[in-house]
């Protein structure tokens, strides 16, 4: 539907005013009003959708001049065109009605045809005239927009070929902040105030615009050399605006010596010299010049080359060394990119990278990093090195990118690698930018089974509350932060504090630019898990990575025991052989000499405990089905329900049945041995279950990183997630136990916190000297542990399981050098009801405990 266009009748006499409604009711919308006190309450509620006013001059209450002088002082309203009507036709009462600032004059009687096309004209020549006006002024400040800000300069300065001009841009450092905190109201008039300075300051000595936001541009006749003195001067007339708090004002001064460039360029590169100053305190202008000019050439050499510079293969990877704070182990690497430019030689990130994001060409470049990263790591695993994880970094632009998780997804795919290997490292800043987007594309990356990095953690400023929600699995410290908190004593300084609150979130935390070994040994204190930086090695080549790689090695040796046959290594591997007949195993034994280690197991019991001792060392299984205390099957149904923290191959063997294979490979063997066979069918099959199966090897930095706890080596909140996935279709009663370590608070602040973490390592592994291996055992955050123990039969049975684990504590060897006691709660489950809710109940009764039976158990009733 067609908007008509609205008019007002201003006239005393009701007949004149039916006229005229009959003349333009059909083309307009036709308002009315008696005289001019009521015309103006009309124009009030309706302002400048009025396109026009037909005015009756000799009227009561208000007659038609008095209208027009307020109407015309008024800038709602002075530019609506009005058309004088009257009886007189006389040329000094025309003269009279266009002096008052009318637009046209008719006489009485109307005639229909002259109304209308007077009219139709007036109304198209103020639209016309409106449209001119707001594309050749600015319409918050009234100055020149930013196109006929251009054009009139030009002319100007090909008018006046003597004169010398200076072209002059400002920005206002710290606008975005004014607009969020302020409102933009308050935003509006600081800018309709800079405005007014500009207007002020050149006067008739050039013309002002306004570009966009807060940038300002003038062309200015040049009387004067520039010193600071104006500009402070300038800056502190903006500040005493109501409007204006703590505004820093940087400008950029183009003198035009080359006018044969246009004045776009010429404004660009005066606010290329604005820009060159922001965040400097104490500088407030800078002038284009040679150096900055050189620089700009540069960046534009730069960002020409980019897309060929990736097409012919000079950028490469360099890698940074990850190490384990707790062994000087090598733990990990940093993927870097470097620009190997055939004529300029390495080029440094720092010139780069801000270019690139700034283009959007970092999304392609990141995406050439990942790619590289990841053939590397498989390039590694084909030359049976231990797996390890590479960091890569994640930009704000790849963040916005709605395809990131498939990209990210089909990389490590075809380079056949999980998730885990390639952790993603997000700059802290990023987070703040859009906090829900943020966490919504981090969390299903994570889901994905990405690692994901907080970077340069320390240098923005990340509320407590906002990092609670971040999906997040590592804190990696800022450089500089790393310098300055080490370089504080002991006592000082919130490197603690911060160490704490991983710990208690269930992250690691990678110190980064760690230069000395004093740092190194103050992080070691505050028990931080990994480090990297100059002190350890600068960034290097793959190549250079891989000799190190070689020469130190990475794998977790395998645990020392006399069921262990070193028979030589591969790949770090262990073959557990369990079976009754030790004739068979010797056998096993010989053929394995030379590829794997061997582990043997007699029995049942001694097979589930050589698995709980290995975890995620073990290569393959074979295993008996006619083993005792109990059978290979009930071993086989163990793997099964624990798959998701044991995903273990096994070649299950036995006499030649087709109901036994069958029930083996029901229950989750991969293959089927029957006995007797040769050595050589054996190896075969044990090597095609490890080469179909060898996830378990790629898994292991995920469960290392992302679901253990780094001090205690249990399960974190996100392993234990995991692990109860697979305790859905138990049938018997689960008991769930919520430990708290009392007053650890008090021994941390006696003792120190070295001697509490010792504590908190140790009561670990009292859980699991009283616990099965197939239980699960978490440790929840800070000093409490939540145990699953399976098979719990009743009440009582549970309730005397905690309180036989709280004694062994208070009687613990730990306990007699800092007197330590562990309270418990506990509740039965039985997998139906959501875990929360179980731990829910399991803490009520932890908190009881703690008030009606210290150092004790007690168990949730309802």
């Amino acid at each position: 539907m067609i908007v008509r266009k609205k008019i007002l009748i201003v006239e005393d006499n009701e007949i004149n005013r039916m006229m005229l409604y009959g003349i333009l009711s059909s083309d307009y919308q036709v308002l009315e009003a008696e005289n001019g006190q009521e015309a103006l309450s009309v124009l009030k509620q309706y302002e400048e959708q009025i396109s026009l006013i037909l005015l009756d001059i000799v009227m009561p209450v208000m007659d038609g001049y008095t209208f027009l002088s307020i109407v015309k002082k008024d800038p709602a309203y002075s530019s609506i065109p009005v058309i004088v009507t009257t009886q007189n036709d006389g040329e000094s009462d025309e003269v009279a009605a266009l002096s008052h600032g009318a637009a046209d004059f008719v006489v009485k009687p109307y005639k229909a045809q002259i109304i209308l096309h007077r009219v139709a004209n007036i109304i198209n020549l103020r639209e016309t005239a409106a449209m001119i006006n707001l594309v050749q002024y600015d319409r918050l400040t009234g100055l020149y927009s930013k196109e006929f800000f251009y054009r009139r300069a030009k002319e100007l300065i090909l008018a006046h070929p003597e004169r010398s001009y200076d072209i002059i841009c400002s920005d206002i450092e710290n606008f975005k902040l004014i607009n969020d905190v302020f409102g933009m109201p308050a935003g509006d008039r600081l800018l309709r105030g800079l405005a007014d300075l500009y207007t002020t300051m050149v006067g008739n000595h050039g013309i002002c615009g306004r570009f966009n936001a807060d940038q300002f541009s003038c062309l200015l006749e040049h009387h004067w050399e520039y010193e600071d003195g104006a500009f402070i001067q300038a800056t502190e007339t903006i500040n005493t605006l109501s409007s204006a708090k703590n505004v820093v004002m940087k400008w950029g001064i183009y003198s035009v010596e080359d006018r044969s460039i246009s004045v776009e360029q010429m404004c660009d590169r005066a606010l290329l010299a604005a820009r060159s100053i922001k965040g400097r305190y104490g500088t407030y202008f800078a002038a284009y010049d040679d150096a900055l000019r050189n620089k700009l050439l540069r960046e534009q050499a730069i960002t020409n080359g980019m897309e060929s510079a990736l097409a012919r293969g000079q950028f490469e990877i360099y890698l940074q060394p990850k190490y384990r704070i707790k062994d000087d182990s090598l733990a990990g690497a940093e993927a870097l990119v470097r620009w190997n430019h055939p004529q300029w030689g390495m080029q440094s990130p720092a010139e780069f990278i801000p270019l690139f994001e700034k283009s959007g060409f970092i999304t392609k470049l990141d995406q050439f990093v990942w790619d590289r990263a990841c053939a590397v790591v498989q390039s590694w695993d084909e030359k049976g090195y231990p797996p390890i994880s590479v960091s890569v970094n994640v930009s704000r632009a790849d963040i916005y990118n709605a395809d990131i998780a498939d990209i990210l997804v089909k990389t490590v795919r075809k380079y056949r690698l999980p998730p885990s290997r390639l952790h993603l490292e997000i700059t802290e800043s990023a987070y703040t930018e859009n906090p829900k987007q943020i966490i919504d594309t981090v969390g299903r990356l994570r889901e994905l089974g990405f690692v994901i990095e907080m970077d340069d953690f320390g240098s923005g400023y990340s509320s407590l509350n906002m990092l609670n929600q971040m999906p997040l699995d590592i804190l990696k410290l800022d450089m500089k932060f790393i310098q300055v908190e080490t370089a504080k004593p002991v006592n000082q300084g919130i490197l603690r504090f911060i160490m704490g609150l991983a710990r208690w979130m269930n992250l690691s935390v990678v110190a980064e630019g760690v230069e000395t070994r004093d740092q190194l040994v103050r992080l070691r204190e505050i028990g931080c898990d990994y480090v990297q930086g100059y002190y350890f090695a600068r960034p290097m080549p793959c190549t250079k990575f891989e000799t190190l790689l070689r020469e130190r090695g990475l794998a977790s040796k395998a645990e020392e025991s006399s069921s262990v046959r070193p028979l030589g290594k591969r790949r770090g591997q262990v073959i557990l052989v369990a079976d009754e007949d030790e004739e068979y195993r010797a056998e096993v034994r010989r053929m394995l000499e030379g590829r794997y280690q061997v582990a043997e197991a007699a029995d049942g019991d001694a097979a589930l405990s050589c698995m709980a001792g290995y975890e995620y060392k073990l290569a393959a299984v074979i295993l008996s089905m006619t083993l005792a205390n109990p059978d290979g099957l009930s071993v086989l149904e163990v793997l099964q329900r624990e798959k998701a923290v044991w995903k273990i191959p096994v070649v299950a063997t036995g006499p030649w049945d087709k109901l036994l294979e069958q029930q083996a490979l029901q229950m989750g063997a991969d293959d089927f041995a029957g006995k007797p066979h040769s050595q050589l069918s054996l190896l075969k099959r044990v090597q095609r279950a490890v080469g179909v199966n060898s996830s378990w090897e790629r898994e292991c930095a995920l469960r290392d990183e992302a679901y253990r706890d780094y001090l205690t080596g249990l399960l974190n909140r996100r392993g234990l997630d995991y692990a109860v996935e697979a305790l859905r279709k138990e049938d018997e009663p689960l008991a769930v136990y919520l430990f708290d370590l009392d007053n650890l608070k008090q021994i941390n602040d006696q003792y120190g916190h070295v001697e509490g973490d010792q504590l908190l390592v140790q009561f670990s592994g009292l859980l699991r000297s009283h616990t099965r291996a197939t239980d699960i055992l978490a440790r929840f955050g800070g000093d409490e542990f939540i145990v699953v123990i399976k098979q719990m039969g009743t009440q009582q049975i549970a309730l005397k399981k905690g309180e036989d684990i709280c004694r062994a504590v208070r009687e613990s060897s730990f306990a007699k050098a800092i007197p330590a006691t562990a309270s418990a709660g506990v509740a039965v489950w039985n997998t139906e009801d959501p875990l929360d809710t179980i731990l829910e109940r399991a803490d009520e009764a932890l908190y009881r405990a703690k008030r009606e039976n210290k150092g004790g158990c007690l168990l949730w009733r309802g």
